[in-house]
């Protein structure tokens, strides 16, 4: 119920925005927070706490004499614009939560949208792709998105649904790799932190390459459907297989898939899911790699069936996981 309070009370702020029954400084303020959406720090009040539609508040209130100093008389007419906008965005997709923003025009300059390390982050990008970044992951916007190309940069890992458009293709930076696709849908997994970045095709046709001293090399053409890439960074070795695409994504259903991981990534990996620091010494990791996913099983049947299976004792606690 006090959800539905915080989100009909932010309702009725932004309808009389709209229907111009405010004053000159709190249209402003809306004007201003508006234009804010835009840029790096995208924070915008969850609506499923109590005091959301307060805080909105507060945030417009912040700009509110700045605002009023800088803006001069705007037109009427482009202001209900403006605002007709925001309101049709935020009811369209349900109000606005930390964990969902969406872009409705092109950047002007770079642009980057991160997750937490507690949260995946999704993101509706200007020409109607969908991108959900895992936990700890940021996606860079090309200041010039969508003008002949659509580039970004990824750090992390990432699902994408991307719009088709046969005249602008969609480029993605990971680390040396660069993933072209014109409309399809991927994983991929290019944490900074990991020797492996891996792409993985769930719909559609991706092209992969990898810079080097010469310019670009080729490594994959046309990988489709349940086609993967693993491309090792310490060796530059490429491994292309066919295999389940949607376990390699299933962490979007916060499920927990361990892929071909030696015991350092399970320790990384495992400090990603539960977001909890893991003690663990290098000097346990002979090289061995393991694969098993598990189905949102509780953590302490995880760490048993994880150390039954690497035959290293993994402990559960309130604030560490160990390795030993």
């Amino acid at each position: 119920m006090s959800q539905y309070k915080d989100q009909k009370a932010l309702k009725s702020v932004l309808k009389k925005y709209l229907d111009q029954s405010v004053s000159p400084a709190e249209r402003a303020a809306v004007n201003s927070w508006y234009e804010g959406l835009g840029k790096e720090n995208h924070d915008v009040p969850a609506l499923d706490r109590q005091d959301a539609a307060h805080k909105l508040g507060r945030s417009i209130k912040i700009h509110l004499n700045r605002q009023i100093l800088l803006s001069g008389k705007a037109s009427p007419w482009l202001l209900y614009l403006k605002y007709a906008a925001v309101f049709l965005v935020l009811l369209g997709t349900g109000l606005f939560t930390y964990q969902k923003y969406h872009f409705p025009i092109k950047p002007e300059q770079e642009v980057t949208f991160k997750s937490t390390q507690h949260a995946a982050k999704e993101i509706s990008l200007p020409d109607g792709s969908v991108v959900l970044l895992n936990v700890g992951s940021a996606l860079t916007l090309a200041a010039d998105f969508g003008t002949h190309e659509r580039r970004v940069r990824l750090t992390g890992e990432a699902f994408f649904k991307i719009a088709k458009d046969k005249k602008k293709p969609f480029i993605i930076k990971s680390s040396i790799l660069t993933t072209t696709v014109l409309g399809t849908s991927f994983n991929i997994n290019a944490y900074p932190d990991m020797d492996r970045i891996k792409i993985a095709v769930a719909t559609g046709k991706v092209r992969v390459a990898r810079k080097t001293a010469a310019g670009e090399e080729v490594l994959a053409l046309g990988m489709t459907k349940d086609a993967s890439l693993t491309f090792d960074k310490p060796t530059g070795t490429v491994n292309l297989k066919t295999e389940d695409a949607s376990l390699l994504s299933s962490w979007k259903d916060n499920k927990l898939y361990l892929d071909n991981a030696t015991l350092s990534e399970i320790a990384k990996q495992l400090e990603r899911y539960y977001h909890l620091k893991v003690v663990f010494s290098r000097a346990l990791d002979k090289g061995k790699r393991y694969t098993v996913r598990f189905n949102r099983e509780p953590a302490n049947r995880v760490m048993e069936i994880l150390s039954l299976l690497t035959k290293a004792k993994f402990t559960y606690q309130t604030n560490q996981i160990t390795i030993k």
